[in-house]
């Protein structure tokens, strides 16, 4: 089960930051997670929002420089050692992460978003050892 998530290349200079999410709320798209990687010249910013159509509609508009890639969702018990396990069984199993990044807790629980370079393997992986994935309806919520 995966959910959507949206790359997006920007300018790395004040304000570019700031339109996107400005457009982004005004059509009521909530940001369910987001993380940014930033280089000297340009940032990453990583985002799953709650409308994926309505969003992709509104970067085609501001014409940035994006694509729509399938990340997994995983809900963990928000305690120490809960985000080892899932290191340790991706090693274990010679599937590189690469990247990571937590989203909205829920629940008393906490929700990391997962991109390795073998998704369908991780997704096994993860059902085999009964880690609980989520999809985007359960975000939403």
């Amino acid at each position: 089960m995966r959910v959507e998530q949206f790359s997006i290349l920007l300018r790395n200079e004040p304000g570019v930051l700031s339109r996107v999410l400005e457009n982004l709320s005004r059509m009521r798209i909530n940001i369910l997670g987001l993380t940014i990687n930033e280089t000297a010249n340009f940032g990453e910013l990583r985002l799953v929002v709650d409308k994926s159509a309505e969003a992709k509609e509104i970067l085609k508009g501001m014409a940035v420089s994006f694509n729509v890639v399938k990340i997994i969702v995983v809900r963990l018990e928000n305690k120490p050692g809960e985000l080892l396990k899932i290191a340790h069984l991706m090693s274990k199993n010679d599937i590189n992460i690469d990247y990571i990044y937590t989203l909205a807790s829920v629940d008393k629980g906490a929700l990391v978003a997962i991109k390795t370079w073998n998704m369908a393997e991780t997704e096994r992986l993860l059902t085999e050892h009964k880690f609980e994935m989520v999809d985007i309806e359960k975000l939403r919520s």
